[in-house]
């Protein structure tokens, strides 16, 4: 497994190394004094399973180092060290998986690589089957972004993994209700014949919900209470898992 970590204070950097080297066999740590350096290296086509990174960097902000990683490599998983509780929100928006804050202590970040090391390994989730009788598909629930009902058919949108800004649809001849089943409670409802991933809601503000591939909804006025506690709910959960 291949671990970036992102800190202009190399001994914060060497904490992390340390704490984690004798975890496993297979870990491979490189270090990058910035953001920069970093995106560069993954734009070379290096792959790194986990990064840690530092918010306040001397002349860049970790959030936005985050945001463009994740554009570039989906897969990797962040989780931020930084000396403050400030950004906490803005880093869960771009979907960090656990937030450390300094003096980080050897445990907090050994917890942290367990926990990120368990959503790796189940990462993909069992596939659902969708039978129409003439037609077999196969989803992935984690790379559903929306279900949408389009009179007889369903429309399903996801996450297209050759180009993270764009979306692939299927669209299948099923009752909507009946894929609804199929994909569970997880999905939270934003107005009839609607469902979206919760993973992949980027903010909700007021009656407005924004998702990650820029789309906007507005949610009926009955909706908007019980959408906003769902979500609230959801983020709770993952991030006390």
């Amino acid at each position: 497994m291949r671990i970036a970590i992102c800190d202009d204070t190399k001994s914060d950097a060497e904490k992390i190394r340390f704490s984690l080297m004798d975890i496993a066999d297979d870990l491979e740590m490189e270090y990058f004094p910035t953001g920069a350096e970093l995106i560069e290296s993954i734009r070379k086509g290096n792959s790194y399973s986990i990064l840690f990174q530092d918010i306040y960097l001397e002349e860049e902000s970790g959030i936005e180092i985050a945001q463009t990683v994740r554009e570039l490599s989906p897969d990797t998983q962040v989780i931020f060290a930084t000396t403050s509780l400030d950004h906490a929100i803005d880093a869960f928006k771009v979907q960090a998986v656990d937030y450390l804050v300094k003096p980080c202590e050897e445990a907090d970040i050994v917890k942290a690589f367990a926990r990120v090391s368990l959503r790796i390994n189940a990462k993909y989730s069992v596939p659902i089957v969708i039978n129409t009788g003439k037609e077999i598909h196969v989803f992935h629930s984690e790379k559903v972004i929306r279900i949408e009902s389009d009179r007889h058919y369903t429309v399903i949108c996801c996450r297209d993994d050759r180009n993270n800004r764009n979306e692939k649809k299927e669209r299948i001849l099923i009752n909507f209700s009946d894929v609804a089943e199929l994909f569970g409670s997880k999905y939270i409802e934003l107005r009839r014949g609607l469902l979206v991933n919760p993973d992949y809601i980027e903010k909700i503000s007021g009656a407005e919900v924004v998702l990650t591939d820029g789309s906007t909804y507005i949610l009926p006025k009955a909706k908007k209470d019980s959408v906003t506690a769902k979500y609230i709910e959801y983020i709770t959960e993952k991030t006390a898992m």
